[in-house]
């Protein structure tokens, strides 16, 4: 695949224009919210996730090994950086996703690789797309996704390349993208705020099967709580934030180490980083996986 960028519209509404600006904006504030050990966890679960959600939005599966390796055969090129101003080359990069959905000849299953390049322009511009979830959002919507970018499933026998978008549908389809956008930046922004994640954190140190089945105390996930949220601590203070005496506390620390909550490196015991396997963040990040009434068939 060797592309250029498409040529913007002429005029960009204001109201595209300041949603970019905002986007900017809004992830950047998400970004400061989170650790960088807690984001490298977020970030393996939310690419876990994609395949998923790709699979909602194609109607086929796609294995997840072709997901994370796509952009090693797609031999693109992107002219962002040739375009003024930030908030002007995020409506290009969305422009330039929809210019591959409708005239790139993709085999049946390489879709995903349009994916996997917007994922890598917002990266590129700084938006912070591995702390939310695109493929989540357009998951949630993908029947308009698909009226906005109907060639999208089209095979290479049936190819529209060549064909160019409309000013007026490019345009429906930036502004739809950056809907999409907002709204899951948005989701995980709530999701971490700090008085919900403690009442969710508690909530499940309180009543999940697999913390009281292994004699995990409540205390104990005001420490857990203290972790996430600074991504790693030192292990006497985990254990002091328990507020249990030492021999308990030091208990405890090694259950929560068991059952994946805490990771303790061999190479360094005195640290302990943030763990968050997939049956935790179910539960404390609400509707983390989409629910079959959220989804509209393409």
């Amino acid at each position: 695949m060797n592309v250029q960028n498409p040529a913007l519209p002429d005029s960009i509404p204001p109201s595209i224009l300041a949603s970019a600006d905002l986007l900017v904006t809004k992830t950047a504030y998400l970004a400061g919210m989170v650790a960088l050990e807690t984001a490298a966890c977020l970030s393996r679960l939310l690419m876990d996730s994609d395949p998923h959600y790709s699979r909602i939005i194609d109607g086929y599966h796609t294995e997840p090994e072709f997901l994370k390796n796509a952009l090693n055969s797609a031999n693109q090129q992107s002219t962002l950086e040739k375009v003024p101003e930030l908030r002007r080359r995020i409506v290009a990069a969305l422009a330039h996703h929809l210019h591959l959905l409708q005239t790139q000849a993709f085999p049946e299953g390489k879709e995903a690789v349009a994916r996997v390049i917007i994922y890598q322009h917002l990266a590129q511009l700084g938006l912070h797309p591995h702390l939310w979830s695109l493929a989540r959002g357009l998951a949630r919507r993908n029947e308009e996704y698909h009226a906005l970018a109907p060639a999208h499933r089209t095979r290479v026998s049936e190819s529209t390349s060549g064909v160019q978008p409309s000013g007026k549908s490019t345009l429906s389809f930036i502004a739809f993208m950056l809907e999409v956008c907002h709204r899951e930046v948005d989701y995980m922004t709530a999701a971490l705020n700090r008085g919900r994640l403690r009442e969710a954190v508690m909530q499940v140190f309180r009543t999940h099967s697999r913390l009281t089945e292994a004699e995990i105390k409540p205390q104990t996930g005001s420490a857990f709580l203290a972790l996430l949220i600074q991504g790693a601590l030192p292990r006497t203070e985990f254990e002091t934030f328990t507020g249990l005496q030492p021999s308990e506390a030091c208990d405890q620390l090694n259950k929560v180490i068991n059952i994946g909550l805490v990771v303790s490196s061999a190479s360094n015991r005195h640290t302990l980083r943030v763990g968050l396997p997939v049956w935790f963040a179910q539960d404390i990040f609400p509707n983390f996986s989409l629910e079959e009434s959220e989804i509209k068939p393409g």
